[in-house]
């Protein structure tokens, strides 16, 4: 039976990537679906100009308390981050921007039946990180110079999914020191992976180091695209990942292979493997962070 529990609460992290925002909308009515006013409000002044401008993602879990039968309550959570997506939408955010999962009451407090955290709708949103726009107006270069010594850098990135289920865009940068050239990549991928249990079905990579690396023969900043494979585990500033280049060209592999690499400060946790695809982006020349 509905039961009413007052305004809606909203709980912020400051933990999330640059122009995003991660937060809890919980309080939600004993037995209620609908998200209250103060949600509401929080949804159309902080979510919705990210979702409506640019390229962003957003991820909605909801849960709810122990009280009441575990198959109703996994109902009820599915029906509050339904309701959640569907206002955003009526408002103008793309349904494909929208990542949303339910757990009912798995996630709830084991010591209290009816917290008013676990009657909730988390969310994480961000825009997806892009290659630095350039502030002067030299053109970009295609300078077929090669050379088998590399640094490169992760330059941010999301994953998420339901379940198993895992998709990610990662951005890239690989720099030739000795001939003075960069180039951007765009990893897009699908694979599987298995977050920490409480923790949300996200995962955002800040901005990373410079790695250091070979390859076996000579090659250019710009013969890093095609089939990869990317795979990771950890939470916060410890994070082991690797990258296999599958698309090199005829003959060729970074040593090692894969190439462990370090990234920047995770948001998340958990463990990840996808295959997908290095699109390559503009080369410019480049001297130096």
């Amino acid at each position: 039976m509905l039961k009413s529990t007052g305004k809606g609460k909203i709980s912020e992290s400051s933990a999330v990537p640059v122009g995003g925002v991660r937060a809890s909308l919980y309080n939600y009515d004993i037995d209620g679906a609908d998200p209250k006013p103060e949600h509401l409000a929080f949804l159309s002044a902080r979510v919705l100009p990210i979702l409506t401008s640019g390229s962003a993602r957003c991820w909605l879990q909801g849960g709810a308390s122990h009280t009441g039968g575990e198959s109703y309550n996994l109902m009820l959570s599915k029906a509050r981050v339904d309701k959640v997506a569907a206002y955003l939408a009526s408002r103008g955010a793309s349904r494909s921007r929208l990542l949303l999962s339910h757990v009912g009451e798995s996630m709830a407090s084991m010591t209290v039946a009816e917290a008013d955290g676990d009657r909730a709708v988390s969310l994480l949103c961000a825009p997806l990180m892009a290659p630095p726009v350039r502030r002067d107006s030299t053109p970009p270069v295609n300078i077929p110079k090669t050379t088998s010594q590399f640094r490169i850098r992760e330059l941010g990135g999301l994953s998420g999914g339901i379940g198993p289920a895992l998709a990610e865009t990662i951005y890239f940068q690989i720099w030739d020191p000795k001939n003075q050239i960069t180039t951007f990549y765009q990893y897009t991928a699908a694979g599987i992976g298995k977050g920490v249990k409480g923790g949300p079905p996200i995962s955002a990579t800040l901005q990373g180091p410079w790695n250091d690396f070979i390859t076996t023969a000579p090659m250019g900043t710009d013969e890093f695209a095609g089939a990869a494979r990317f795979t990771t585990a950890g939470a916060m500033w410890w994070t082991w990942n690797s990258v296999n280049f599958m698309g090199l060209p005829r003959g060729i592999k970074t040593d090692p292979n894969p190439l462990e690499i370090n990234t920047g400060f995770t948001v998340g946790a958990g463990a990840s493997s996808s295959a997908g695809k290095m699109v390559r982006g503009p080369t410019y020349p480049f001297s130096g962070p």
